[in-house]
């Protein structure tokens, strides 16, 4: 699904894309607290009082009464299912948020965790928990687009709860009748789709056989790579979707590569992935193997083997180092001793550290919909462009204290929010070198070819 086409005779126009920064369960949430600062953003009783109350918010204090005066904020994980490890990663990024903004002196921050298992049924049941019982004034999720429009279609919405995903790219989202409550910080898959198709073109590829997860995520990213791929003059052969956790592959695989393609584009999961790469390898295919985002992992190398995999590429949502982003990566060391590697790790500490801005800036810890109106109000330009961080919050703070606008530039880059909740954004280009998942420095602005009536030559 392209949006704002130009039809123009005889040429291919490219088009720049305008995406979301805005592609998952129990009943069980666990409640991670942080140590409470002095809070500077907002003024009333409840804060003055924590501010004399030093205690954090932990599990074991996860009642009403100890949550008075924090923001209380869901975040929607995957601890089990095909994302499970990454659950754990993503839950230390919320935390690490959260402590960056007790140290700016901001209103304390209580992160409730609810497990989706990728799976929109229980995405729907932790969401409605999340609400229900522990009163979240906004959720961080889903990670994945099917449990994201589920949560959102079946929850959210109704109720008007901001719901932020820093992961989920799926197209679907961007055409979401949501009422303005789902945004997302993370580029969607109409970008990522067309750059792993420029990508393909660049290295000489002339045809491609495409495996992909059969759900929201993996049908519209394979949509727009065939697109792209077939106006630049490709030709995909085959293409097979699959669903999750067989034992083997053999049959989608034979249906992708039937005419030995040029390259194999796998959009799957590590933990499937990895059994039909494995399978791959064993079926002696000669050709190249391109990967996406959700497949940069150090696990799939171990699993199909670093020489099976060598000189692979891929694609992912990514911004050159910027002042955010190495702050955010020297931090997350610090605090975990562990490299931030896993994907959309700074996606989710600026979702969270932008609903707190949206928070001060409205005025409330506890009205979704006004912390909702507050968000492009420091998320986008006009207004003095302020860094993650705690000092970085600790400026956004007392600027929106002295009533001023402010332009938060994130961790995962601009969080230029356009209607539909989407943001611009980079694609990074990794491969897998040496056995390790490596970048190759090039970070590509997707710009979508648009295929005019009569055809014709491509202007650059």
């Amino acid at each position: 699904m392209l949006e704002n086409r130009a039809i123009v005779p005889i040429v291919i126009l490219w088009v720049v894309v305008l995406v979301a920064s805005a592609s998952a369960c129990s009943s069980e949430s666990e409640s991670v607290g942080e140590v409470p600062a002095t809070a500077t953003a907002l003024t009333g009783t409840d804060l003055m009082q924590l501010a004399e109350d030093p205690k954090p918010a932990t599990a074991s204090q996860d009642s009403s009464a100890s949550r008075k005066g924090h923001l209380v904020i869901g975040n929607l994980v995957d601890t089990s299912g095909p994302l499970a490890d990454y659950g754990e990663a993503y839950q230390k990024a919320a935390e690490l948020a959260t402590r960056h903004i007790a140290e700016a002196g901001g209103a304390p921050v209580t992160i409730v965790n609810g497990d989706t298992g990728t799976d929109p049924g229980k995405g729907v049941a932790a969401a409605r928990e999340l609400i229900e019982s522990e009163n979240v004034a906004a959720i961080v999720g889903a990670r994945s687009g099917d449990v994201t429009v589920a949560v959102a279609e079946s929850v959210t919405v109704a109720v008007e709860i901001l719901l932020i995903s820093p992961s989920a790219t799926s197209i679907a989202l961007t055409g979401l009748e949501d009422g303005d409550f789902v945004f997302r910080t993370v580029v969607s898959d109409t970008g990522q789709g067309t750059v792993l198709a420029t990508v393909a073109i660049g290295e000489d590829h002339e045809t491609a056989g495409i495996m992909h997860i059969n759900d929201a995520y993996g049908q519209g990213l394979a949509d727009q790579f065939t697109e792209v791929f077939e106006i630049l003059g490709g030709k995909v052969t085959g293409r097979a979707a699959h669903g999750d956790g067989q034992e083997s592959y053999a049959s989608e695989l034979n249906q992708a590569t039937a005419d030995d393609p040029d390259v194999l584009v796998a959009l799957s999961y590590p933990e499937q992935a990895g059994v039909y790469l494995s399978e791959l390898e064993q079926k002696g295919y000669t050709g190249k193997i391109l990967l996406a985002d959700v497949a940069k992992s150090s696990d799939l190398v171990d699993t199909v083997g670093g020489d099976a995999l060598e000189g692979a590429l891929g694609t992912s949502h990514g911004v050159r180092e910027n002042k955010s982003l190495k702050a955010f990566n020297t931090a997350y060391w610090e605090a975990f001793s562990e490299i931030p590697a896993a994907p959309f790790l700074a996606q989710t500490y600026d979702t969270v550290v932008l609903i707190s801005l949206a928070a001060a800036k409205a005025g409330t810890l506890t009205d979704s919909k006004a912390i909702r109106d507050a968000l492009r109000e420091v998320a986008t330009s006009p207004g003095t462009k302020v860094n993650g961080g705690p000092d970085g919050i600790k400026e956004a703070l007392k600027l929106i204290s002295d009533g001023k606008d402010v332009d938060f530039e994130g961790a995962s880059g601009s969080m230029e929010f356009n209607e539909s909740g989407d943001v611009n954004g980079t694609i990074e280009i990794w491969k897998i070198e040496g056995g390790e998942v490596v970048s190759t420095g090039r970070f590509e602005f997707p710009y979508v070819p648009v295929k005019s009536k009569g055809g014709g030559a491509i202007a650059w």
